[in-house]
């Protein structure tokens, strides 16, 4: 758990109202990938190409859903991790901002067939851990994992490399295909976990590889960090989607610029064995224009990796570098775990509850009066962010047996579950 000093929680709490108030809007990223999909590609044809297409969904019955975008395609994979992320604005504190995520199979001749489909509403999502959230599909098979990020415009990596000599996996009558990958270190649903962030083309036959020119988000890479250890590893492409780990390295920005600075390649790893060269023929930096020129993350449609051991995690490595003062979200990013807590003032100041008009009146038509609406739009917002979604209710102020109760339970448990449970221990007491 993230531990904050007395002035980092009074900040925080300052922050939070400010934004319950203004109703501030943030640039997010939303990323998935999904695990034990069914397969619907039909008997003798294999194994499913899936791909997702993400719908922002309206909150009122004019609204029309909008579609933000699809993922590139994986071929051969019921286990996709897809690259591709989603870019939009979402309004803390607002409506709640609900995203339908549709999966399918690729059919080249013909349909793409339905392969489930699942709904994420945005604030539950980052009040979960690692802000990361699963669902099991819905009409489909399998689980669906949406992680969001705040969006942050850090500049690009134009980023060239080739291989060279690197060390056949294909036996002696072919040659490997070879691509590759970052990935970096995240916090996740289990702990800490190694995701992609980027994927190249692969090169057909060649152990001289030289990829394209690639464009790389420097808030996906590495938050803006050009110190932060990332991991490059080189895989030779399989049809099947089971491509083989051909090495690994650990590096950085900086690491890069540094090599293609003086021109010495980085020596490709695997199990110890030296599998040949990666050289950095450019590596520059690119300042970003502002959060509205966020660049696509650029995807390889046809590369599913097998997993692998994950490599080992490293320490982190103090850069001196200034970074800004945290806004709410970066704190429930960091692991800040919220835990409401609701208590309610009873003193005589509210007046009379048997009388309509007086705050604590309940209307016998179901209407709610004030202190139920305060709750439902405080609650709505602040619940999404406790994991454990268990509520103490207390009370202040009432006067029964002739004794003045300055704190006790609301309704008959000591915890209840979500808004409405909040709302009925209010109505119970």
């Amino acid at each position: 758990k993230l531990k904050l000093t007395h002035t980092e929680t009074h900040t925080l709490l300052l922050q939070y109202c400010t934004l319950m108030n203004n109703k501030q809007t943030m640039k997010i990223s939303v990323s998935f990938k999904a695990t034990k999909l069914k397969n619907v590609a039909g008997a003798f044809k294999g194994t499913s190409d899936p791909f997702a297409v993400v719908t922002l969904l309206g909150n009122h019955r004019d609204d029309k859903p909008r579609i933000i975008g699809k993922t590139e395609v994986i071929k051969n994979t019921l286990n996709p991790d897809w690259v591709a992320t989603f870019t939009f604005d979402y309004e803390l504190g607002g409506e709640p901002t609900n995203i339908l995520v549709k999966i399918f199979d690729e059919v080249r001749k013909g349909d793409n067939k339905s392969m489930g489909s699942a709904v994420f509403e945005i604030g539950s999502i980052l009040g979960a851990k690692g802000s990361t959230k699963a669902k099991r599909m819905q009409d489909g098979k399998g689980t669906l994992y949406a992680r969001v990020e705040k969006a942050k415009s850090c500049g690009t990596l134009k980023l060239k490399m080739s291989g060279v000599k690197l060390t056949n996996l294909d036996g002696f009558f072919n040659k490997s295909d070879p691509f590759y990958e970052f990935v970096k270190k995240e916090t996740g649903l289990r702990g800490t976990e190694w995701n992609v962030v980027h994927r190249s083309s692969y090169i057909k036959d060649n152990l001289n590889p030289n990829w394209e020119m690639d464009n790389i988000d420097l808030g996906l890479l590495c938050l803006g960090n050009l110190d932060e250890r990332v991991v490059l590893t080189i895989f030779d492409h399989e049809g099947d989607g089971k491509h083989e780990l051909m090495g690994e390295i650990e590096t950085s920005v900086n690491g890069l610029i540094a090599a293609k600075r003086t021109g010495k390649g980085f020596t490709l790893k695997r199990k110890g064995k030296n599998m040949g060269t990666i050289v950095v023929l450019t590596a520059e930096v690119c300042d970003g224009e502002g959060e509205d020129d966020l660049p696509p993350t650029k995807a390889m449609s046809n590369v599913r990796i097998t997993p692998t051991a994950p490599p080992l995690p490293q320490p982190p490595i103090a850069t001196g570098r200034s970074v800004g003062r945290p806004a709410f979200t970066d704190y429930v990013r960091g692991g800040c775990e919220i835990n409401l807590c609701v208590a309610i003032d009873f003193t005589g100041s509210n007046g009379d509850p048997r009388k309509p008009g007086t705050l604590h009146y309940i209307h016998p038509d179901g209407q709610l009066n004030d202190y139920e609406k305060a709750i439902k739009s405080v609650g709505s917002v602040l619940t999404k962010y406790d994991q454990d979604q268990k509520f103490p209710v207390v009370g202040f102020g009432a006067k029964y047996g002739g004794v003045v109760r300055h704190c006790f339970q609301c309704g008959p448990q000591e915890e209840v579950d979500g808004v409405n449970g909040i709302l009925a221990a209010y109505r119970q007491t």
